[in-house]
């Protein structure tokens, strides 16, 4: 495989990963606009292929600033290590082709739940035999903030905390907090076991910028790393390379 480059652009950030076979060497946030991937090309002139995912734009740019590089960019069109069980296919984002990939390469032939929390929370399931069932979409812990913040006359503007949340609570931040806090963690404790009940021996990824503020609160989940989704869009454009 080689020195590879991987680019996710997501709502809010784009980031990127450069591989050396299955390692990543360096990772890290990028201005799509600006010159930071000609600058990062500069120190790895042994890049020659690459991968973008995105679902926050600027792909066209990403493309003209990789210059003579051969790049892919992920969509239902790609060839996939699984088979999507849509009629239209069009309407999967491709942050969650990648999720399915990197699920995929961490647990083959495994029954795996992602759970991405970002700005919306996505479930999505793998079967043991290789098939992409999409599930739920939610509003991320941000976007239910921000909701109440925006649609009321009053409720103050909060943010997600590691801070212990109560049934019983005391103000109105507490009340909001607890709201959004434990409502998410009971919202993804639902499904686990919803689909636990469906799914035999389910492995279950839990990942996404908030997956940290649940580290110690949902039982039996893998926390994945920071760098899950480029792996599986490393483990994408070597499935590709090897066609």
């Amino acid at each position: 495989m080689g020195v590879v480059l991987t680019i996710d652009i997501g709502n809010t950030r784009a980031k990127y990963a450069v591989f050396n076979d299955e390692k990543v060497d360096d990772a890290g946030v990028f201005d799509p606009e600006g010159d930071d991937l000609a600058v990062l090309l500069s120190r790895y002139p042994s890049i020659k292929r690459g991968i973008i995912s995105s679902v926050g734009g600027h792909v066209e740019e990403c493309l003209s600033r990789c210059g003579t590089l051969e790049m892919v960019v992920l969509s239902d069109k790609t060839r996939l290590p699984f088979k999507i069980s849509l009629p239209n296919t069009s309407q999967i984002g491709a942050d969650r082709l990648a999720a399915m990939a990197s699920a995929a390469y961490f647990k083959p032939s495994k029954n795996v739940l992602v759970i991405d929390i970002g700005t919306c929370i996505t479930y999505d399931i793998l079967t043991d035999d290789g098939f992409y069932y999409p599930g739920p979409i939610s509003p991320g812990i941000n976007l239910r903030f921000k909701s109440m913040h925006e649609h009321t006359r009053l409720l103050p503007l909060c943010s997600p905390t590691n801070n212990e949340k109560h049934l019983i609570c005391k103000t109105t931040q507490e009340c909001l907090e607890a709201g959004v806090m434990l409502g998410v963690q009971y919202e993804m404790e639902l499904f686990i076991d919803s689909y636990s009940n469906i799914f035999n021996n389910l492995d279950v990824f839990l990942i996404g910028g908030d997956n940290i503020f649940f580290e110690n609160k949902l039982k039996n989940c893998i926390f994945a790393e920071s760098n899950f989704i480029f792996h599986g869009l490393r483990y994408i454009l070597d499935y590709n390379e090897n066609q």
